[in-house]
């Protein structure tokens, strides 16, 4: 049982710090790439303003050009930052600016320009540059710059999050792993208590029931038949039954857990109200009533005769049965007589 505890609580831990690590990672990631995103199509803007160039930085010190707060503009931007401007009227390529870019030729550029133009979006990706698509009457001039640095940033951001998620999961395992017997310790002394407290309790009242029982054996010698002996005899059988029942559920952890299994409802709700007969004869409250047995077929003596008759408490007291099955039975009367009757609470099973 401590076994099964405690990998049950590890089972619970690791499974919620990993929801929590998964959206840690996926947070810092979408975010870094989204915040690269908004950098690169920041500075496509600044450079399209800019007639397809980049500014001198004593320009943009000067304050006369300034790009968003998204462009961190420096000395060196200009010579790292790699782009090349196509102009065109959608169909054609007028002009190719490639001052700032050797990876690509004229031919491959144009091939750029038609992919942008066929996209038919102001901002995306062909290959690995980011564009950015301007329209200006006809005309359509497609800025691209080159996105693969910032790629492979976004990359090794994801490779060291997920790495250093891993390394941090696994000592977050160990730790649980380690310190998960403390902690259910607490619990796991309270159900041996409980468990303990039902065995002792049940051991405890079988010794007055065997009294009874016992006694009862004695009075039915001497008064035989007598009906008030046989209803002692049999709440003392029920109650040895519910007290094994009892001490059973208490070891139910350590054995095997128990099977449903199918029986006949009428003779579950025969043995239950026939408990309340005697005591409604003797207030002289009473009325005959039926039994039905397994799929509606009437209840009947051994030798075949009539159903067995039984009686309940008459109005205002109601008596509510409560079946293992969930299935209620209840008592009311219709014309002043006294009924037992019964619904489905869900479809039967045979």
């Amino acid at each position: 049982m401590l076994k099964r505890l405690q990998w049950r609580f590890i089972r619970i831990a690791m499974g919620s710090t990993l929801l929590v690590f998964v959206f840690l990672l996926a947070a810092i990631n979408i975010l870094s790439y989204g915040r690269l995103l908004q950098g690169a199509d920041a500075m496509l803007r600044f450079i399209s303003d800019n007639d397809g160039r980049l500014p001198e930085y004593a320009q943009v010190l000067s304050g006369d050009l300034r790009p968003e707060p998204a462009v961190h503009y420096t000395e060196e931007t200009p010579f790292f930052t790699r782009f090349f401007v196509v102009h065109g009227d959608g169909t054609t390529v007028t002009d190719v600016e490639m001052e700032r870019i050797a990876a690509v030729s004229e031919a491959e550029a144009a091939d750029f320009y038609v992919q942008a133009v066929q996209q038919e979006r102001e901002y995306g990706f062909c290959g690995d540059y980011r564009y950015r698509a301007v329209e200006d009457g006809e005309d359509t001039t497609v800025v691209f710059l080159n996105f693969e640095p910032d790629r492979r940033t976004a990359i090794n951001t994801l490779l060291i999050s997920a790495t250093v998620a891993a390394v941090a999961y696994l000592a977050v395992f160990l730790l649980v792993y380690l310190l998960s017997k403390r902690a259910i310790r607490p619990m796991l002394r309270s159900a041996e208590q409980q468990k303990q407290f039902l065995t002792d309790a049940g051991h405890e009242l079988k010794t007055p029931l065997t009294i009874i029982s016992t006694s009862a054996d004695v009075l039915d010698a001497e008064l035989p038949n007598n009906e008030w002996v046989a209803s002692i005899r049999r709440q003392a059988g029920r109650m040895s039954g519910l007290i094994a029942n009892l001490i059973t559920l208490s070891r139910m952890e350590e054995e095997t857990p128990f099977q449903n299994d199918s029986f006949v409802l009428s003779e579950a709700v025969w043995d239950v109200a026939e408990q309340y007969r005697a005591v409604a004869e003797t207030r002289q409250r009473h009325r005959p009533v039926g039994g039905t047995g397994h799929c509606g077929a009437p209840r009947r003596h051994a030798d075949g005769g009539a159903p067995w008759p039984f009686h309940l408490f008459p109005r205002p007291v109601s008596t509510v049965i409560i079946l293992q099955t969930a299935i209620p039975l209840s008592y009311t009367d219709s014309d002043n007589g006294n009924f037992l009757y019964f619904r489905r609470n869900r479809p039967w099973h045979h």
